[in-house]
């Protein structure tokens, strides 16, 4: 269809970017009267808007947000074409939380980054975030933990890794096995902020076994969990592939669910997400001792 040709598709996906006519035509090297003029022309030949005014800010429509992640989608095509006639091959775009990217998927961007000089762009962003750029064409793939991707993606469950207790290394429960939700009665804990999937599933727990608890500190990432309380501000409780720093020992929590990782990417980007998805599969004994490779059916 004329409207979509790939002058209007390109236009359109860098003013989604910028989400700003200004910025947008400044990226394009085109005035922004002429800007305006293509997406007003683009929208009335699609019949639809594409945008609307949020106060000061310009938000997507739904067919907006389609019309943007298509086009995004068109551009990652022609580079990948283009790579295939002697240019530079095409970066893939993952997303993915500081944790997961520190700990849990190391090997496999290693392992992508250096097939043929494969490109690498690494989103760090939390689940929400990461998932909203793989809807929008921002990323061709996204590793996400807790709770599976959302439907209308695709997805393989990569890993799971139980969760412990990281204490100090003097601490009465530093010698055991494994510790009961029971054990971490009055402890002062190291939790990430109000509304975080990990901080939500403890709760749950928590209140469930009817375990009386209080946050000492907040911090979002496992990392900054761990370093808050090897500075003696509390216990915390984090993702088993997370290794104790010099002076604290990780215990196994027995009552908590194994955190699960699921790999997703959107159909149209399959070509793309590919020699990453393998490099995850070649590297599945890898990530847990129960790791998982197996496609989710939706």
């Amino acid at each position: 269809m004329d409207q979509l040709e790939p002058d209007a598709l390109r236009s359109f996906a860098v003013f989604a970017e910028h989400r700003n006519f200004t910025a947008a035509a400044t990226a394009l090297h085109i005035s922004q009267p002429s800007l305006n003029v293509k997406i007003r022309k683009l929208a009335a030949a699609l019949g639809t808007d594409l945008y609307e005014r949020d106060g000061r800010s310009l938000v997507l429509t739904p067919a907006g947000e389609r019309l943007a992640a298509f086009a995004l989608d068109t551009r990652a095509r022609v580079a990948e074409f283009l790579a295939t006639l002697g240019g530079d091959p095409p970066a893939i775009t993952i997303a993915a939380g500081r944790g997961t990217i520190l700990w849990v998927i190391p090997g496999a961007i290693r392992a992508v980054s250096r097939q043929r000089g494969q490109r690498v762009q690494v989103l760090t962003a939390g689940r929400d975030e990461a998932i909203a750029a793989l809807g929008a064409g921002h990323a061709d793939v996204a590793v996400v933990g807790f709770d599976p991707p959302p439907r209308r993606f695709r997805a393989r469950e990569i890993g799971a890794y139980p969760q412990v207790l990281m204490v100090d290394e003097d601490h009465a429960l530093a010698g055991r096995e494994q510790v009961s939700l029971r054990d971490l009665a009055g402890l002062d804990l190291v939790v990430p902020p109000a509304g975080r999937p990990h901080r939500r599933s403890l709760e749950r727990a928590l209140l469930d076994a009817g375990v009386p608890w209080q946050p000492a500190a907040e911090a979002d990432g496992w990392d900054l969990l761990v370093h808050l309380a090897s500075l003696g501000i509390g216990a915390t409780v984090v993702n088993g592939c997370v290794p104790p720093p010099e002076g604290m020992v990780a215990v196994p929590v027995a009552g908590l669910p194994a955190v699960r990782y699921w790999a997703t990417w959107r159909p149209q980007r399959e070509e793309r997400a590919s020699g990453f998805l393998a490099a995850l599969r070649a590297r599945g004994e890898t990530l847990s001792g129960n790791a998982r490779d197996r496609e989710v059916v939706r």
